[in-house]
């Protein structure tokens, strides 16, 4: 299996950390993200991931993508614009396992940042970046929503119909 990886600003701490995480655990992957840019945009990175990881699949491939930016959401989103692409922002291993079983999702998509509970107020008027408002979303928690990723397989069968429908 080889990995895609790919992290915008939001996400690049984490990224760096998941690195030293699939080296510890000899998985093949290519980090396609670029130095630290705090003005860097997620949508090339998301779809460069994305455009490798379906070329790969369309050639019988057995590869995924794991992309992360400030919540998750925008990656996906892009991600998601690439044809053959299930990529899904989650943060409970309940929801990766049943994103593999059901839809083969096939990029993960994480949050790289946590971000404080009074962040709507935060955010109204000017700001120029959420990494002013924002922690380190802690690599503890990434490590098993990726292991589940990694580790478990689509279920195909009935769900099989589903999944062809959306790509």
């Amino acid at each position: 299996m080889k990995i895609y990886l790919g992290a915008d600003h939001g996400g690049y701490a984490l990224k760096e950390k998941i690195v030293k995480y699939l080296d510890g655990k000899n998985i093949d992957y290519e980090d396609l993200t670029t130095d630290f840019d705090p003005k860097d945009d997620y949508p090339n990175v998301a779809k460069e991931v994305g455009k490798l990881v379906a070329s790969e699949i369309a050639d019988g491939k057995n590869t995924k993508g794991i992309l992360i930016c400030g919540t998750g959401t925008g990656v996906s989103l892009a991600a998601n614009k690439v044809k053959g692409i299930r990529a899904a922002a989650l943060t409970t291993e309940d929801k990766v396992l049943l994103a593999r079983l059901h839809n083969d999702l096939n990029i993960l998509c994480l949050a790289g940042l946590e971000f404080p509970s009074d962040l709507p107020s935060k955010v109204k008027g000017k700001y120029n970046n959420l990494l002013d408002f924002s922690k380190e979303f802690p690599v503890k928690k990434a490590i098993p929503l990726i292991e589940v990723f990694l580790n478990t397989k689509f279920e195909g069968g009935r769900h099989k119909k589903r999944v062809d429908m959306i790509c």
